[in-house]
């Protein structure tokens, strides 16, 4: 492209979204109309038909190409020419069927080659899938389902925070108006002491009392030191939403009125699902794995199933505490609880077999509804998956809008961008209020270092694995009050 030559070319700023069409000359040009348009520092370009990058040379630009921006991070294109919506993606990697459901959701290619390096490294892996939210973990992506021979376990691919998952739950506190601010006001205030340990004759009570949450919960009778944290929320994307359902889009649920308010519980097993996989979580051998029918496959089973049980009983004292906080002293009607961060046997019936589904940041599609979170300041979606097509994304879906940017990215960037940090505990868009007095974590939490929640569940209905059922819009988001206790 010659210097003097003005072209016109649709540039669309990742993770947000937002798209301009601009005229350029030079790359330098391109660059900073960018940065002018979306208002922030844009430093790489990329063509949106197959994701390769454009350093200096524009001579591959021609009137409206199409241009991905980012403020530095790098992004892949998944490949579109699958037959198969629900596979937009097939990498061959040592005989791995390894699929990435995304298509408008943009996919990090360091959480690409850390799925490869799962099907590298994993003895017995048959199948892995990638969802919409797909970013990069410690040492494996989260927001994806790997699929092992029924005879290995690998507890690294669950993580440590076990059980970890989401209580949806029908309140008994009215809708208010949009605009009262004063009820809002005064809810925020009152969600105190809501990170505060609760004493010890309270906490074994509840361990061992009857719970449906939405079914019969068991009982936990052992007396773990992490029992203390019990009805904490904890750090990182943890946290409690109120909500109200914005738009209803299916009538036939009696349990679904737009005239009540709704709670949306994001915790797991605290210390607790770290120090079980810390413990059992690893073999001696150079497996990597528990082979089942071992002591040690059995001792990490047993446990994984009490930290699910301990993480699903955190979510309901956390509601419970909450809802006080507001005045709603009835027992809270929870609609849906699923776990994100575990394993379970599963038959794969295109292939007849049984295989042990880990499952990573990835939501199950075979529990009945669910909700898909977005960040704070974006909407959530209540979905419902289509019943003959959940093989084809291993039973599972998104758990969330995924990360965009890291964590340090996300301090650095809106630490320089909002010196005033006060300007963060109302949401931009949505006028959302937000309960955050650790600075660090209210940075890292923006809702844009988060993808785009609406192309998420986009490529979901795309793929033909879901049907939305309502449209959730934030009141409330409490993460703390105080520095966590950990």
């Amino acid at each position: 492209m010659a210097s003097n030559t003005k072209l016109r070319v649709t540039v669309t700023l990742q993770p947000s979204g937002k798209s301009s069409v601009i005229i350029i000359q030079t790359f330098e040009d391109l660059l900073r109309q960018c940065s002018s348009k979306f208002r922030v520092k844009v430093r790489r370009i990329f063509l949106a038909t197959t994701g390769e990058e454009l350093l200096t040379d524009l001579s591959r630009i021609s009137n409206d190409t199409k241009l991905i921006v980012t403020c530095g991070d790098t992004y892949t294109i998944a490949n579109t020419s699958s037959s198969t919506k629900t596979t937009d993606s097939i990498i061959d990697s040592s005989s791995v069927s390894i699929q990435i459901i995304a298509n408008r959701t943009l996919i990090e290619q360091a959480a690409i080659d850390q799925l490869k390096n799962v099907a590298r490294l994993y003895a017995k892996v048959k199948h892995i899938w990638g969802m919409p939210d797909l970013h990069v973990g410690q040492s494996t992506p989260i927001g994806c389902v790997v699929a092992t021979e029924s005879t290995i376990v690998y507890p690294e691919l669950i993580g440590s925070d076990i059980g970890c998952g989401m209580s949806f739950i029908r309140t008994s506190l009215r809708l208010i108006s949009e605009n009262d601010e004063r009820k809002l006001t005064k809810w925020t205030k009152q969600l105190q002491d809501l990170d505060d340990y609760l004493s010890n004759e309270i906490i074994q009570e509840f361990l061992q009392s009857n719970l449906e949450w939405p079914t019969i919960v068991d009982k936990i009778t052992n007396n773990h030191i992490e029992n203390e944290q019990l009805g904490t929320i904890g750090a990182g994307n943890h946290f409690v939403e109120l909500q109200r359902i914005e738009e209803l889009y299916d009538n036939k649920y009696n349990d679904l009125s737009t005239d009540y308010l709704y709670l949306l519980v994001h915790s797991g097993s605290r210390s607790l699902g770290e120090r079980f996989l810390r413990e059992y979580g690893k073999s001696n051998d150079e497996t990597r794995g528990l082979e089942k029918g071992t002591e040690a496959y059995e001792i990490y089973m047993r446990k994984h199933d009490e930290a699910c049980t301990w993480a699903k009983r955190n979510r309901a004292l956390i509601a419970q505490r909450f809802l006080t906080c507001l005045g709603d002293t009835n027992s809270p009607q929870c609609l849906i609880d699923i776990w994100h961060n575990n394993v379970i046997l599963k038959e794969l019936s295109s292939e007849q077999y049984q295989v042990h589904l880990h499952r990573k940041g990835a939501a199950p599609s075979d529990k009945g509804r669910i909700i898909i979170p977005g960040s704070r300041g974006t909407h959530s979606y209540l979905v419902e998956s289509i019943d003959e097509n959940q093989e084809l994304s291993g039973y599972s879906l998104a758990h969330g809008a995924g990360r965009a940017m890291s964590r340090s990215k996300a301090r650095q960037y809106f630490s320089e961008k909002y010196p005033n940090i006060d300007r963060l505990k109302i949401t931009e868009n949505l006028e959302s209020h937000v309960v955050c007095d650790d600075k660090q974590l209210l940075y890292e939490e923006h809702p844009q270092a988060y993808k785009t929640i609406d192309a998420v569940i986009d490529d979901l209905v795309d793929a033909k694995l879901i049907k939305v059922i309502a449209k959730m819009r934030p009141l409330i988001t409490y993460k703390t009050r105080l520095t966590h206790k950990e």
